[in-house]
């Protein structure tokens, strides 16, 4: 019996009563049918998460930057075998359904969750997140080492107010960008899952939106479960506030195609009864729910001891050492050289004897929240300390030293014992004064670390107050973070994480403690001395040495993380001066980013010679570091994101649309800082000898490029050909440029590869609004290779024999959503959440439909619209004459309006639909 039929058969088994209890993501045990409990989910982003101590590789930010689908596969590998070794060393109750790898199109830099993405571009984020998804799950035609979820589906690219939000997106941006990523991973890669995401698309929870089914499923044909983000379905009730009850949530999620909800299973459970028993679903909605949960089980091993025993991972393999290698191996091909000048890297040994290395990132190797437990850590520093034993190294983390005492009392604050942990107190005696680490993380967030225990400072809910506890700042509230604020009288405010002051509370031992309010009294204030000042510190280690690596970046659980955006895309302040001050006194300089995100670094580019990028590179990113700085291995990886000038260059983080905002390498029509594809190597490579099969294609036909790569310099190097297509006079509005091929080749110097890419024909589609399907426009198209996507080596032009743009029929009805073109307008829903409209947002909003062509002359103009006695203007590009009607009332109701229209229309046209604000268009026909 295949697995359908095994599934059929179990399901038919189950009562009603056990088939609800198997709707949440924690499915019940069901002893009498050998069902025990089972956890659907699990984090392995880039590595096994949570569960203890696993390999951890670089962010997958870094990971993209790669280019490298080999590296992935080798990654996935590992990784699988790390979930399967937890698998049966936690009693076989889950761990394998897992939650990753996150696919959201990362097109904002300020977006918090951008350390997750694969990068800005659909080609290159489905081939990297694809090849993990793909050896993840093992090559088995039939059974799964583990089952892939990749999410969030779909357009989950900002987290304030995420789970209310909705993000505002038409059908050729939803199609060609934000669609294509999972299109790609389940046709291709066969990804068996996917996790909705928390906000709203065109006024719908994604959570309930039948694109899940209507797309993922049946389009894509996706086939696993879909699962919904965790309390998710409980905040459709919440947060979104789309029902008043939770059970028509479950309904309406169930009929959009979810099978598995992550939330309180009572709540779940209870959801369904009300649900059937008010007729809102059948019993048959859960049975198709259940049996594709069910059917994953079975493909993963969970019913059958053969297939179990087959996958088996013995506890020894987790942290085994070659996976070690593997995380070195990894973060040397993610990291990217932005800048090399005068070929200041690689480090020249022979001569320097002292090296400065400065910086809040110099001696950290952070974790972010998908990060496992790592097994151990290496530090830029320890990394170079290990490389360059024989050389005199100092380091200095560029922050001051302090020291607080209350404005008040003249008392300093020190660390005393308790019985629950370490305190802060007050003492009036200077010998006592607590010295620690102040820290700047830019935008007012601070944190304190005392030196004495190197502990920081944190905030305990249950007593109010401040320990000196923490040995990292890390957690999903992060309660090490503190403002410090200045009162202008040399006096500061210390509040925290929450905006609670904290204060002495003299009754209780002088410590230190916080609350909501004064309440009237007067204000705590502190002093701040400081004891020693870290950037002067810094420059001057930097002025007597040789070299200087400097190395800023950001700590992945502040100023950007999932639940909170970045303000900005600059450096914070203290970084940006550091690097200055260092550089004036001391231009040989190394600087090094460790970030999860791009950074706005003019001057850095303008005046650092030499500067590199890494994500979070893993247990091992310090030797790895070390070793591309020392010339043992050239740096190869490429940026999946754009770098820009600045947030002036890009639009709110809140507008999706990447056509009409110029967003991403594909409509960026500025000078980027540092452009997609971008990256150095220590060597040369020449272009030459491009070929390809053909001049002229057809719709089902392959185009296959090759060319030839010379490493014309001194040093052995991989080198990443990326391969774009551009279409030429095309009929609508097309990307600059668009990647559709890449791979990633190692080339001795003084030797040549030959390179071959290909790409299907079909891969060069657009979304054709008029006809609402696929389509690759017939035309001109231009082939362009080179080394990123502003360093182009060869070009070529080909013609396919596709399909032409139809024009539009003005008399069938048109969709307002499915326009060519609009200013200012946005989306919502109506008709059980499937009829998507248009809204003017302002007066001067529009809709435009190109190429109406009037085989017949109208008489009148019919829409489906709802206003409040708004302005409807018609303007057709041949007629030099505006048709301007007023609506009516429609008291937010629906109603089909009616204008007579008395000019001789006919021909093609362009039809602009301008309105007021707040009118409604759902659809319109000339009759």
């Amino acid at each position: 019996m295949n697995i359908e039929g095994k599934v059929k058969e179990l399901v038919s088994r189950l009562t009603l009563e056990e088939k609800i209890k198997l709707l949440p993501t924690r499915q019940a045990e069901i002893p009498r049918l050998n069902i025990h409990e089972f956890y659907i989910g699990g984090e392995a982003a880039h590595g096994v998460a949570w569960l203890g101590k696993a390999t951890v590789f670089p962010q997958p930010i870094g990971l993209s930057s790669s280019f490298d689908r080999d590296l992935m596969r080798k990654i996935g590998e590992v990784v699988s075998q790390e979930a399967r070794a937890y698998y049966y060393m936690r009693g076989k109750i889950g761990g394998l359904m897992l939650w990753a790898p996150t696919v959201d199109m990362g097109r904002d830099p300020r977006w918090g969750r951008t350390e997750e993405c694969y990068g800005e571009d659909p080609f290159l984020a489905s081939e990297m997140a694809g090849a993990y998804i793909q050896s993840m799950q093992g090559e088995d035609p039939v059974y799964l080492k583990t089952a892939m979820t990749p999410k969030h589906f779909f357009a989950n690219n900002n987290e304030k107010d995420r789970d209310k939000f909705s993000a505002n997106i038409d059908p050729r941006n939803m199609y060609e960008y934000y669609l294509e990523v999972f299109r790609r991973v389940i046709e291709k890669y066969k990804a068996q899952c996917i996790m909705t995401a928390y906000n709203a698309v065109n006024g719908i929870p994604c959570i309930i939106n039948p694109i899940v089914k209507e797309v993922v499923k049946e389009k894509f044909g996706l086939e696993g479960c879909v699962v919904t983000d965790a309390a998710d379905f409980s905040q459709t009730v919440t947060s979104h506030k789309t029902f008043e009850n939770h059970y028509e949530t479950l309904a309406y999620a169930l009929k959009a195609g979810i099978d598995a909800f992550t939330d309180d299973p009572n709540l779940v459970i209870e959801s369904a009864w009300q649900a059937l028993e008010k007729g809102l679903i059948t019993e048959e909605d859960i049975d198709k729910a259940i049996s594709n949960s069910l059917k994953v089980r079975f493909r993963l091993g969970e019913f059958d001891e053969e297939i179990s025993k087959k996958f088996y991972v013995p506890p020894t393999k987790i942290c085994d050492k070659e996976h070690s290698q593997l995380s070195y191996l990894a973060e040397l091909k993610s990291v990217v050289l932005l800048k090399n000048e005068n070929k200041f890297l690689p480090i020249k040994k022979d001569k320097i004897n002292k090296i400065a290395v400065i910086g809040p990132l110099a001696h950290k190797n952070y974790n972010d929240w998908y990060s496992g437990t790592y097994p151990y850590k290496v530090s830029i520093l320890q990394g170079i300390i290990n490389r360059l034993y024989d050389k005199e190294i100092l380091y200095h983390d560029s922050y001051d030293t302090v020291a607080i005492k209350s404005a008040k009392s003249n008392r300093y604050l020190r660390v005393i014992e308790s019985e629950i942990s370490p305190i802060w107190a007050i003492s009036d005696k200077i010998t006592e004064r607590e010295s620690f680490k102040y820290i700047d993380w830019g935008w007012g967030k601070k944190s304190l670390q005392g030196l004495a225990n190197r502990k920081y400072l944190t905030c305990d809910d249950s007593t109010s107050a401040i320990f000196s506890a923490s040995e990292e700042v890390f957690g999903w509230f992060v309660k090490e973070l503190f403002n410090i604020d200045p009162l202008g009288d040399g006096t500061y405010l210390i509040k925290t994480w929450n905006g609670k002051y904290a204060y002495i509370d003299e009754r209780k031992g002088n410590v230190l403690k916080f609350k909501d309010t004064f309440e009237n009294l007067p204000e705590e204030k502190f002093i701040i001395e400081k004891i020693e000042k870290g950037i002067e510190k810094s420059c001057e280690i930097a002025q007597n040495s040789d070299l200087v690596i400097l190395c800023v970046g950001n700590n992945p659980m502040v100023n950007g993380r999932e639940d909170e955006d970045r303000i900005d895309i600059v450096l914070p302040e203290h970084q940006e001066n550091l690097v200055k001050e260092v550089f004036r006194v001391n231009p040989n300089v190394v600087l090094l980013i460790i970030s999860s995100y791009p950074y706005a670094i003019s001057w850095e580019k303008d005046h650092i010679p030499a500067i590199l990028w890494s994500s979070h590179g893993g247990q091992e990113m310090g030797n790895a570091i070390a070793d591309i700085l020392l010339g043992n291995f050239s740096p190869a990886g490429r940026l999946s994101m754009t770098w820009y000038k600045s947030i002036h260059d890009i639009p709110p983080i809140t507008d999706y649309d990447i056509i009409r905002g110029k967003r991403t390498y594909m409509y960026f029509d500025k000078e980027s800082l540092f452009p997609f594809g971008h990256g150095l190597t220590y060597t040369e490579f020449t272009y030459k000898n491009l070929v390809l099969n053909s001049k002229n294609f057809k719709l089902n036909e392959e185009i296959k490029i090759s060319f030839e790569i010379e490493n014309t310099g001194d040093m052995d190097s991989d080198e990443v050909p990326q391969v774009y297509v551009r279409a030429l006079n095309s009929k609508v509005k097309r990307p600059n440029i668009q990647l559709k091929g890449f791979t990633r080749v190692f080339i001795p110097k003084g030797e040549k590869r030959k390179i071959e890419i290909t790409i299907p024909v079909s891969d060069l589609f657009i979304w054709d609004v008029r006809q609402k399907r696929y389509l690759v426009e017939k035309g001109e198209y231009e082939i362009l290779i080179g080394a990123s996507s502003k360093d182009i080596k060869l070009r070529d032009k080909i013609y396919v024999e596709g399909e032409e743009i139809k024009n539009r029929d003005p008399f069938n009805k048109t969709k307002a959503f499915n326009f060519d073109d609009c200013y200012n307008v946005s989306f919502n829903t109506k008709g059980n959440f499937k009829e998507t409209y248009v809204i003017f947002n302002d007066n001067n909003s529009y809709i435009l439909f190109r190429d109406l062509e009037f085989y017949s002359r109208p008489k009148r103009l019919v829409m489906e619209i709802s206003s409040n006695y708004s302005k409807i203007i018609l303007n057709f590009s041949k007629i030099d004459k505006e048709f301007s009607f007023e609506t009516l009332d429609t008291n937010n109701e629906w109603r089909e309006i009616v204008y007579l229209l008395d000019e001789n229309i006919e021909g093609v046209h362009d039809l602009y639909i301008r309105g007021e604000k707040g009118l409604k268009i759902n659809w319109f026909r000339f009759e």
